[in-house]
């Protein structure tokens, strides 16, 4: 397997329809009790400038009215059959009845059911993915030339041929882990990151054209938001362990050397600032500190300025983002001592 063509060799016309060109869209939803969002997430996708050839909301073990809302919206609607593997066994038992029945050269989009793209989502990536394998991750992207580290499943499309790569490998085992002839592997935990480093593995390029954008649901609760966040480091954690540290792997194990360290730096400092008020009562920052912080200002400020005025004026005053970052180390190290502990970290 080699990897895809570079970006800048992509001579596709944008402005030419792609249902002129050869190869199809097929869209998967996968949806557990969404009745709050189906609609929505399925007129959105009909309303795109070039829609998906056909929108299939996989039901997974639902008990609300996720199934007659899907259907009243316009989408095709299957329901997952003994699935206890979540997400990536709903994706892979539809994508086993699907594939079989697709040319290498019709595509595969799949989406969370809360999450919404923008009108030319699929035209654009389509575009792209002409030439190239292509991801998108909704959430919180790395555009080095439009490049993503990790294709996480808020929305990303993807070549069948790719797909019929990752099966194949898996069952000779190419990729580590048990040999299956899924896509989806149901023994991580944060599937859509597994999957990243398996395409990678076998010489995939992901592509995140800024055009791409999307707009997703967010966790209500903090302590929701806890154990998703605690599901996503343990997950990748697991996941980097299982492919060991090689030339693909290397990237994302230096990320998390990275923030470990930055992490440790910054409990060393508010560790030696609170034995200092508690010692002498007081504490007198250096002219270093002092120098130091306008700068430490202006990149928190900068790098929110997309959320706008309102965001901007938030960074500024330090505190929530602050508070943020510790309830990231609290996650980080409950993760690492799970880790350590060999305690699972349940979905």
């Amino acid at each position: 397997m080699t990897a895809t063509t570079p970006m800048d060799a992509v001579t596709a016309d944008p402005g030419t329809p792609w249902r002129n060109r050869t190869g199809r869209v097929i869209a998967l939803i996968p949806a557990h009790n969404e009745a709050d969002w189906i609609e929505r997430v399925v007129a959105n996708l009909l309303a795109q400038t070039c829609p998906p050839d056909r929108v299939v909301v996989i039901s997974d073990n639902s008990t609300d009215a996720t199934v007659p809302l899907a259907h009243r919206a316009g989408a095709e609607v299957w329901e997952s059959a003994g699935n206890t593997d979540r997400k990536a066994g709903a994706l892979n038992q539809a994508l086993a009845r699907l594939l079989p029945h697709l040319a290498d050269d019709d595509f595969i989009f799949v989406q969370d059911s809360d999450t919404m793209p923008v009108p030319r989502w699929l035209e654009v990536a389509r575009t792209w993915a002409d030439k190239h394998e292509f991801a998108r991750d909704g959430r919180v992207i790395d555009r080095r030339g439009n490049r993503t580290r990790i294709v996480v499943g808020t929305s990303a499309l993807f070549l069948v041929s790719t797909l019929r790569a990752v099966i194949s490998a898996r069952q000779q085992g190419t990729l580590p882990g048990p040999r299956t002839g899924d896509v989806y592997s149901t023994a991580s935990i944060t599937e859509d990151y597994e999957l990243t480093l398996a395409l990678k593995t076998l010489g995939f390029e992901t592509l995140s054209p800024h055009e791409c954008e999307a707009v997703t649901d967010v966790m209500p609760t903090v302590r929701e938001l806890w154990r998703q966040r605690l599901r996503w480091q343990r997950g990748a954690f697991t996941d980097l362990r299982t492919y060991g540290l090689n030339r693909v792997t290397a990237w994302y194990y230096a990320a998390q050397a990275m923030w470990c360290f930055g992490m440790l730096t910054v409990l060393l400092i508010a560790t030696q600032i609170a034995l200092v008020v508690g010692v002498t009562g007081h504490f007198s920052p250096s002219p270093v500190w002092i120098g130091t912080l306008p700068l430490f200002l202006a990149h928190r400020i900068l790098t929110v300025r997309r959320a706008g005025a309102k965001g901007m004026l938030l960074a500024a005053t330090l505190i929530p983002e602050t508070a943020y970052d510790f309830f990231r180390y609290a996650i980080y190290l409950t993760c690492a001592w799970r880790a350590v502990a060999r305690r699972e970290t349940a979905w």
